[in-house]
């Protein structure tokens, strides 16, 4: 402090309360402080400038509370999804109409689109699909859906090796209810006229879902499969499936994971033949 302040400061009331001592500082003063009483801080003087000093003593720090770290393994908050839900037991798609199961919370129209696309191309490639559902679980939560890249990629090479597969069709569904950690809904269109019974192309998907480390597992569901070669168990298994088109559980993840991913089957072209006979009846 300059001596010129001190000995303004001279006779200054002392501050016993703690924290600053107050005097006034006017025009009239020529720059000298005026002796007051230390007093708390007011608003009265509306003209008037405080000069504060401190007195010395540790003022008391209230401690800074600090949010909770967020556990990684919290829920995620709900991104907003755009997609258009449907309430209604049947859903028509390119002129053909399906039976669908929207429970209570609907369907999403896009999956839906989607899953059927993959299945009409699936019957004009095959005639006799073979249609799988299974589901995969695990035990910790995985912020993207790297783990089922490498789960398709192990599955299908196997799947393709055993049964001489030239394309596998498949859409999953990533959901996440109550639980800390999401699960995957899955299923498979195949040609059935390779394929007896799903034994054995279950235990290559437990076997390859396993692998991806040892909290992964493959729950047991009931009928798991339908050979859909009539209109009555296409019907039975497009009800079935249009499960994973539910919006519940879905949107628990970051913006850019994906809810839900399906094959990229594309329609067969006409075949040489029938172009070629074409040709000749133009010439």
């Amino acid at each position: 402090m300059s001596e010129l302040t001190a000995n303004s400061m001279r006779g200054f009331g002392t501050n016993t309360a703690g924290g600053f001592d107050i005097a006034v500082l006017t025009q009239k003063a020529n720059g000298e402080a005026l002796v007051h009483k230390a007093s708390s801080l007011s608003e009265i003087a509306q003209k008037e400038r405080l000069f504060l000093i401190s007195n010395n003593e540790t003022p008391v720090i209230s401690p800074i509370k600090h949010n909770k770290a967020k556990d990684k393994n919290d829920r995620p908050k709900r991104t907003i999804n755009r997609k258009k839900i449907i309430f209604d037991d049947s859903f028509t798609y390119k002129g053909k109409n399906y039976r669908v199961n929207p429970a209570k919370s609907g369907l999403y129209v896009e999956i839906l689109e989607s899953i059927i696309s993959q299945f009409q191309i699936a019957q004009s490639k095959w005639g006799r699909v073979f249609v799988l559902r299974f589901d995969l679980h695990m035990d910790i939560h995985r912020r993207d859906n790297s783990i089922i890249t490498g789960f398709i990629k192990r599955a299908f090479q196997k799947l393709k090796r055993v049964y001489s597969f030239k394309d596998i069709g498949y859409a999953w569904a990533r959901e996440q209810e109550r639980s800390k950690k999401q699960h995957y809904h899955f299923v498979l269109f195949l040609d059935g006229d390779l394929i007896r019974h799903s034994s054995k192309i279950n235990q290559i998907i437990k076997q390859a879902w396993e692998r991806e480390g040892s909290n992964c597992y493959m729950p047991v569901i009931p009928r798991p499969f339908h050979f859909a070669d009539n209109e009555e168990a296409v019907q039975d298994m497009l009800k079935r499936i249009s499960y994973l088109a539910k919006p519940r559980g879905k949107g628990y993840r970051d913006k850019q994971v994906k809810d839900f991913n399906c094959s990229r089957m594309k329609a067969l072209a006409k075949d040489h033949k029938s172009i070629t006979v074409n040709k000749e009846k133009n010439d």
